[in-house]
């Protein structure tokens, strides 16, 4: 099995993954950083407070 090279996956892609693994944490990270990298605005959080938003937007596009 080959592992999982998230840094070349698209934002598009790796939403998708994460969608269907929201048990791996570590493309959750890459997520959001990514995210947070590019809205220099964003209101900082605490790892479960992202957890918890994010399962949520999922929850709601399903």
């Amino acid at each position: 099995m080959n592992p999982l090279n998230f840094e070349v996956m698209s934002d598009t892609e790796l939403l998708a993954y994460i969608r269907q693994h929201p048990e791996d944490k570590q493309a959750f990270y890459v997520y959001v950083d990514r995210k947070r990298a590019a809205s220099p605005q964003a209101v900082p959080m605490t790892v479960d407070d992202a957890l918890s938003e994010l399962e949520e937007r999922i929850r709601n596009q399903k």
